[in-house]
C-alpha cells in the first residue's frame, strides 16, 4: 500500500506540476494579450468600456488625426459631420476663387509673357476647373503642393512653338507624406520637398524650381503642419450633427401618440389589456368597452436644451469658417435685413487671407514656369527673346454689393467728368478682359475712320458729278 500511495502521490504532484506549468502560460498569454490591449488604449483602459469617461473639448490633436478625418467626412464615410463639412469646404473654396485667376500687365511690353501664360493656364485647366479643385483641396489639407515639370502637349504638331509646355500637378499630402525642407535662417525658404516610396510607386525629391508650396493655416516656423479652418471647429460639427440626430430621436419617441385606457378597477385594466392585447388597432377602427380611450403624449419642455445647443454650434462653427449661418441651413438665426445685405462683405473679410495666399501661390507657379520654360526649351535664346515673369502678375477677382457701389458712386462718375481714364475704370469691372476690350474699341474706332472716310469720298464724288452737271447746263 505504501508503494501505492507513494506512486499516486508522485502522480498527483506531476500532474499538480502541469497544471501549474498550464497555468503560467495562460497567464502569461493574458498578460501579453493585455499589454497589446493596452497599447490600443489612447488614455486607459477604462475607455475601451466608455469613452466618455474622458471628456475633450477636442478630439482631434493631431494635424495627421485631423485631416484624415476631415477626409473622411468629406467624401462622405464617416459616423458624423459629412454634411457639414461638404458644405464649409466646398463654399469657402467657391468664395476664395469663386472668379477664377486673370492675368494683367505690370508693363505695357508685355504681350508675349500674357500670351504664353494665358496658354500656360488653358494647358492646365487653370482657367476652367481646375482652379476650385486646387483650392478646395487647400480647404482639406490647409496647404498644397504642385509640381512643374517640361512635357510635350502631343495634341501639337512636333515643329509648333507650343508643344513643349510646363505642366502643374497636385501633390496631395494626404497620399504622399511629403516632407518640405526650408533654409535654417529662413522660414519661408522652401528648399526641397520630398516623399518616401510607396507600394510599387517610387520616392521623389523636388528642387525649389520644381515646385510651388504654400500654406493656409498653422505657424511660421512649422513647415509641416497647417491647419485648415475646418480643424478648428471638427468637434463642434460632429456634436451639432450628434445634436441633429439626437432631436430627430426624440420626436420619434415623443412624437408618436399613445392609446391610454382611462379604468376605474385593477379589474378593469385586466380586461381593456385583455381585450386590447390581440387588437391591431388603426384610426378609423371602433372599440367599445366599460373604460374611456384617449391618446396621450410625452411632455418634451425639458428638451429646450437640445436645440439652444444646436444654435450654439452653428454660431461657432460660422464664426470660426465665415460660413454665414444660413448656408449652414439655419436662415432663422439671422438677426437683422442690414446683416443679410453685407454677407458678402463678411464672407470676402472671412477669406482674405487665403485669396492673398493663392494670388501669391500662382504668381510664383508663373515665374517658376517661365523660368523652367526658358532653361528648357528657350536654352539657346537671347534674354530678349527670353519669358520675362515681372512683366505680368495675377488678380482673383472680386465682387461685392461694396464693389459695385464704389463702381456707381465713385469710379464711374470720375470717368464721366474725364478725372480718370476709361481704361482705370474698366481694370475695375469684374470679367471685363482689358486686352480684348481694348482690340474691340481700336477696330471700332478703325471702322468708324474708315465708314467717315468713305462717306467723306462719296460726298466728294457726289459735289464733283454735281458740279460737272451744272456746268454741262450752262453750256447748254
Amino acid at each position: 500500500m505504501a508503494l501505492k500511495d507513494t506512486i499516486k502521490n508522485l502522480t498527483n504532484v506531476q500532474m499538480m506540476k502541469y497544471k501549474v506549468a498550464s497555468q503560467k502560460g495562460r497567464v502569461t498569454k493574458l498578460e501579453n494579450e493585455v499589454h497589446k490591449l493596452q497599447h490600443l488604449v489612447k488614455d486607459d483602459i477604462l475607455s475601451l468600456i466608455d469613452k466618455t469617461t474622458s471628456y475633450k473639448g477636442n478630439e482631434y490633436t493631431t494635424y495627421e488625426s485631423a485631416i484624415s478625418e476631415i477626409d473622411r467626412k468629406y467624401r462622405g464615410i464617416a459616423d458624423w459631420g459629412c454634411l457639414q463639412t461638404g458644405i464649409i469646404i466646398d463654399l469657402r473654396a467657391a468664395f476664395t476663387v469663386g472668379e477664377g485667376i486673370k492675368i494683367v500687365k505690370k508693363e505695357k511690353d508685355a504681350n508675349k509673357e500674357v500670351a504664353w501664360a494665358e496658354s500656360f493656364l488653358e494647358y492646365n485647366d487653370l482657367d476652367e476647373e481646375v482652379v476650385q479643385e486646387f483650392a478646395k483641396e487647400a480647404e482639406i489639407e490647409g496647404r498644397i503642393a504642385l509640381k512643374l515639370a517640361i512635357e510635350q502637349n502631343k495634341d501639337k504638331d512636333e515643329k509648333d512653338p507650343e508643344r513643349n509646355m510646363v505642366s502643374v500637378r497636385y501633390i496631395s499630402w494626404y497620399d504622399k507624406k511629403y516632407t518640405v525642407n526650408t533654409n535654417p535662417q529662413d522660414y519661408l525658404d522652401y528648399q526641397t520637398l520630398k516623399w518616401k516610396p510607396k507600394d510599387n510607386e517610387e520616392g521623389e525629391t523636388l528642387e525649389a524650381k520644381e515646385f510651388v508650396y504654400k500654406k493656409f493655416g498653422g505657424r511660421i516656423y512649422k513647415p509641416n503642419e497647417a491647419a485648415p479652418k475646418v480643424m478648428k471647429c471638427l468637434t463642434q460639427i460632429e456634436s451639432l450633427d450628434k445634436a441633429l440626430r439626437d432631436w430627430r430621436e426624440i420626436n420619434r419617441i415623443f412624437g408618436g401618440p399613445i392609446l391610454f385606457a382611462d379604468c376605474e378597477t385593477k379589474e378593469e385594466v385586466d380586461a381593456a389589456l385583455t381585450a386590447i392585447a390581440d387588437k391591431n388597432f388603426k384610426i378609423k377602427k371602433i372599440l367599445a368597452g366599460t373604460f374611456d380611450l384617449k391618446f396621450v403624449t410625452l411632455d418634451i419642455q425639458n428638451v429646450e436644451s437640445i436645440e439652444k445647443e444646436i444654435t450654439s454650434n452653428v454660431k461657432l462653427i460660422s464664426g470660426t469658417t465665415g460660413i454665414p449661418v444660413h448656408f449652414l441651413g439655419f436662415p432663422d438665426l439671422m438677426s437683422n435685413r442690414a446683416t443679410a445685405e453685407n454677407l458678402m462683405e463678411m464672407i470676402n473679410a472671412g477669406t482674405t487671407k487665403e485669396r492673398k495666399t493663392w494670388k501669391g501661390a500662382y504668381e510664383e507657379v508663373i515665374k517658376k514656369a517661365m523660368d523652367l520654360y526658358n532653361a528648357k526649351v528657350n536654352k539657346g535664346m537671347s534674354k530678349a527673346k527670353k519669358l520675362d515673369p515681372n512683366k505680368i502678375g495675377i488678380e482673383i477677382p472680386l465682387i461685392t454689393k461694396e464693389h459695385w457701389d464704389h463702381l456707381e458712386k465713385v469710379l464711374l462718375p470720375a470717368a464721366m467728368a474725364g478725372k480718370i481714364s476709361d481704361e482705370a475704370f474698366l481694370e475695375n469691372l469684374p470679367g471685363i478682359d482689358m486686352e480684348a476690350e481694348t482690340q474691340r474699341k481700336e477696330d471700332k474706332t478703325k471702322n468708324e475712320l474708315e465708314q467717315i472716310k468713305k462717306e467723306n469720298e462719296d460726298l466728294r464724288n457726289q459735289n464733283i458729278e454735281e458740279n460737272e452737271l451744272f456746268k454741262q447746263g450752262e453750256t447748254g
